[in-house]
């Protein structure tokens, strides 16, 4: 039953943790999410968790299962099923010789139970006994060691040494063949000051015998045998030998039909279902303290009858076997062929069978409420992991915030914000990118480079506003409104820049480069759309931030002016660009914010000698050098390559010669232009330094595009 394993997981949740269990589960293979205690499960859910156990722990088979038959008396406490074992016996050798009748009671809830079979015997020591254990199943010895041993602490403040002496298979059964017999020693007392309770008291003991051996003077019979067959009208009296010498008269009369012979052996028309023994004189002296259960043999008749009851040793080596028939529903009883008039008045099985039909209408709406239960809480898991897609979907159309206000039913409003940072993205030659490529690869290396920058929103506490095509924009300070939004962003630009150089082009596999854009002002936000909701910026503040990008160069991060009285003092390393002509705007001074190793940006003039088709000229255009810091000591390691595929560069201090040579031949001759002194800030981690022509630096050209 699913009990068995329920407790499998409480124990290793209790002694190990939530994540302990999980990983066992996971060693023994499909295991289900939860146990219903009355349903039945596959004998291999228990030993896969057992032997996931084991190989987790290292403890053998036997220690698992005595940590489990330990765990379970524990159990029990928790649960008030521990007044079930506490009524079994007033000392330990009247608990160990009546298990069976636990397992009897237990059986009439698990039905389908299959309850292993105990018998204990004295030894010359009265502090020892021998318990004689069968089951059906394997290996499982260790749950009956673990729970007498942790019983006998709780319920008889005993401590025990048990020792199993066999261990093995008894031929001499059909079934129950499993054998162990465990050595069972009282050591001594759990805690000295307790006493062991008892529910007969010492007055009743001693008064006991003097009452059952009271003669009475009198010779008449108190019976007689017609009244006893009456009174008992299912029992059966037989000898040594098994021959049926008297039975009661409701049995007679079922009987009569399946017998012929004159006197019949009780092993003609029954066998022992418990104890699954051979009915013979030595057997029933063994089990003479257990219940007894005999079935009518199937291959004499069809008609179905158990007998339940218990055997008594008489005089003249006979054995009175007191009985009454199995029935569980009143169904079974027109089955049987049975009335409730048949059974004696002082019988309580009468009462037991009109409780027994509210107990399996119980038991059953019991069963079924627990697995409407699990079914719930299944259903709730899921549901839970379905609100965190559905909240992760909402999110990326809309800020946390906003999203909450609209599942709450309250209206979103457009605002206005006078102070955000908005940022723009695009990829550099991605015109080129998307001609020279699959559509489907042009998707998939969009999706890792903006899964990359997705990955940082939350860091920076920016959002993203949307994503069209290379384009990339987030902004901070909306709708959570923020001091730090142009740090924010800045931040989120330079983290953008590194993220970039681990995604390479589809179309040549070298890595791709961004350009960054950022400027800050009034903006205002809101809600657009009812079919497909976006969260949407309008104001002049969003095309600036889109000219900044557009006349960025690529790995950098180029910024307003705006921004810059925001952060110019922080601990960036800022240059100062200049001022330049923005389409739409006229002239606005900008500047770069420095990231990584970069030391400055500048500007250069091209000079390209012209002499195809037998035409002489030069070419000039505009080029910008990006400095960088030589973290390499090596000098003959190659310069980073931007984008241009074959630069021949030199190290520089004030100027830069750089001699490049295209597919057709041409060659062009660039100079380094002497800039303005860079302003610089410094780094963000107090990195200050002043940025002189004697910083030994690689370099490479980059075009403004």
């Amino acid at each position: 039953y699913g009990i068995i394993n329920h407790i499998i997981q409480l124990l290793v949740e209790e002694k190990f943790g939530q994540e302990y269990w999980n990983d066992v589960k996971n060693r023994a293979g499909d295991i289900p999410e939860t146990f219903i205690m009355k349903q039945n499960y596959d004998d291999k859910i228990t030993y896969d968790l057992v032997r996931a156990i084991m190989d987790k722990t290292g403890m053998s088979i036997h220690q698992v299962f005595h940590a489990f038959g330990n765990f379970w008396v524990e159990w029990t406490e928790r649960s008030n099923y521990i007044i079930m074992m506490r009524i079994i016996g007033p000392n330990l050798y009247a608990f160990l010789n009546n298990l069976n009748a636990l397992h009897v009671h237990l059986s009439m809830t698990f039905s389908n139970m299959i309850p292993p079979e105990f018998y204990c015997e004295r030894t010359d020591n009265p502090n020892i006994y021998r318990l004689h254990y069968h089951s059906n199943r394997k290996l499982l010895r260790g749950v009956a060691s673990g729970i007498i041993e942790r019983a006998a602490e709780v319920i008889f403040n005993l401590k025990l040494e048990i020792e199993c002496i066999y261990d093995g298979i008894d031929e001499d059964r059909d079934t129950y063949r499993n054998y162990a017999i465990l050595e069972i020693r009282e050591i001594g007392l759990v805690e000295a000051n307790k006493c062991i309770p008892s529910s007969i008291s010492k007055e009743n003991l001693s008064l006991s015998p003097q009452f059952l051996d009271r003669n009475d003077d009198s010779s008449e019979e108190f019976i007689t045998g017609e009244i006893f067959c009456d009174t008992f009208p299912f029992h059966i009296i037989f000898d040594d030998e098994m021959t049926i010498l008297r039975t009661g008269t409701s049995l007679s009369r079922k009987l009569r039909r399946l017998s012929s012979v004159i006197k019949p052996k009780v092993t003609d028309l029954f066998q022992c279902s418990t104890p699954p023994i051979r009915l013979n004189k030595s057997n029933i002296m063994t089990y003479i303290n257990n219940n007894f259960t005999l079935q009518l043999r199937s291959d004499i008749t069809d008609y179905y009858l158990n007998l339940k009851g218990q055997m008594i040793r008489l005089k003249h080596e006979r054995f009175l076997f007191i009985c009454s028939p199995v029935v569980d529903r009143l169904a079974d009883l027109e089955k049987r062929g049975l009335y409730i008039s048949d059974f004696p008045i002082h019988d309580h099985s009468r009462e037991l069978m009109l409780l027994n039909e509210q107990r399996v209408a119980e038991f059953h709406v019991h069963k079924r409420l627990e697995e409407t239960t699990a079914m719930l809480e299944k259903t709730s898991t899921a549901l839970a992991k379905e609100k965190i897609k559905t909240d992760n979907l909402l999110h990326s159309m809309l800020p946390p915030t906003v999203a909450e206000k609209l599942r709450e039913g309250h209206e979103v409003e457009a605002g206005e914000y006078e102070f955000v940072t908005v940022l723009f993205s695009d990829i550099v030659g991605f015109t080129s990118i998307c001609s020279r490529c699959k559509p489907i690869d042009v998707v998939e290396f969009l999706n890792n480079l903006y899964t990359r920058f997705d990955q940082l929103t939350s860091h920076y506490k920016v959002y993203k506003v949307e994503t069209i095509g290379d384009a990339y924009m987030v902004v901070s300070g909306v709708p959570d409104v923020t001091d730090a939004h142009a740090q924010n962003a800045i931040d989120m630009g330079l983290a953008m820049i590194e993220k970039s150089v681990y995604v390479c082009s589809p179309a040549d596999g070298k890595q791709i480069q961004i350009r960054i854009g950022i400027h800050s002002g009034p903006v205002v936000a809101g809600v657009v759309g009812h079919k497909m909701p976006r969260y949407c910026l309008f104001g002049d503040t969003v095309n600036t931030a889109s000219r900044m990008e557009s006349h960025g160069v690529p790995g950098t991060v180029h910024i307003s002016s705006a921004t810059y009285e925001l952060v110019k003092e922080s601990d960036y390393k800022i240059q100062l660009r200049g001022d330049i002509t923005i389409k739409g705007k006229g002239i606005m001074r900008t500047y770069f914010v420095l990231s990584g190793n970069q030391v400055e940006i500048k500007e250069v003039e091209t000079v390209v000698n012209d002499t195809s088709n037998n035409h002489r000229g030069q070419i000039r255009s505009q080029q910008w050098l990006i400095v960088e810091e030589d973290t390499n000591d090596d000098d003959t390691q190659p310069s980073r390559k931007l984008n241009l595929e074959r630069i021949a560069s030199t190290q520089c201090d004030a100027g830069v010669q750089v001699n490049l040579e295209d597919e057709n031949g041409l060659t062009m001759n660039s100079k380094a232009l002497e800039a303005n002194p860079p302003n610089n800030h410094g780094s963000r981690n107090n990195r200050r330094r002043t940025i002189t022509g004697k910083n030994k630096a690689r370099s490479s050209m980059c075009s403004l595009l």
